[in-house]
């Protein structure tokens, strides 16, 4: 599993939720601090590239600046 890590505003966030659980099997969105914004998202193996163009095309309607985070494990 790849994990991309996000700092997005909190009123993107339940947007960013409902976009993402419609590519359902490809990816797992979770907020790792709720405080700073933070999020991570889960790319299941095999759809890194999908996942990578759709969040490419979602960084142009929602600022989506990709942090470092190394304070959990990327799995579930």
């Amino acid at each position: 599993m790849i994990c991309r890590y996000f700092k997005v505003a909190h009123r993107d966030m339940v947007y960013l939720k409902f976009i993402l659980e419609a590519y359902e099997g490809m990816n797992v969105m979770s907020t790792v601090d709720n405080q700073a914004g933070i999020i991570r998202i889960a790319i299941m193996p095999g759809f890194v590239e999908d996942m990578d163009a759709l969040l490419a095309e979602l960084g142009k309607k929602v600022n989506m600046e990709p942090v470092q985070w190394n304070d959990e494990p990327c799995g579930f």
